[in-house]
């Protein structure tokens, strides 16, 4: 009887931890690529507004527009709705973001 209750107990631990094993998508990759995405663009934001004055107004409407889709999609990553395809993708146009500041930082001079 010890041995039966020994080998349920342990079969139940066994569910018990493979149920909990799939934790789901994996966000972190998205997390860095959103924070370093927002330090490249803080950055050219700064620039930017040192001297808005001399800035093309295009600049400024991008530099707006890229404001408002990092503040969404910073806002989405606190989902546990999503699947790791948007999560991949998020992470890849956080890399544009970045490759954007670093152009417009070129462009700039700065």
């Amino acid at each position: 009887m010890k041995k039966l209750f020994t080998l349920l107990t342990t079969l139940v631990l066994c569910l018990s931890l493979a149920a909990c094993g799939d934790s789901g998508p994996d966000k972190q990759p998205a997390i860095d690529a959103f924070n370093s995405a927002s330090e490249a663009f803080n950055e050219v934001a700064d620039v930017i507004n040192s001297d808005i004055d001399s800035c093309p107004a295009d600049l400024v409407d991008m530099l707006n527009q890229l404001s408002d889709q990092l503040t969404t999609k910073g806002d989405q990553l606190q989902n546990d709705e999503l699947s790791q395809e948007d999560l991949d993708a998020m992470t890849e146009w956080f890399g544009q973001v970045q490759d954007w500041a670093a152009d417009t930082m070129t462009e700039l001079g700065a």
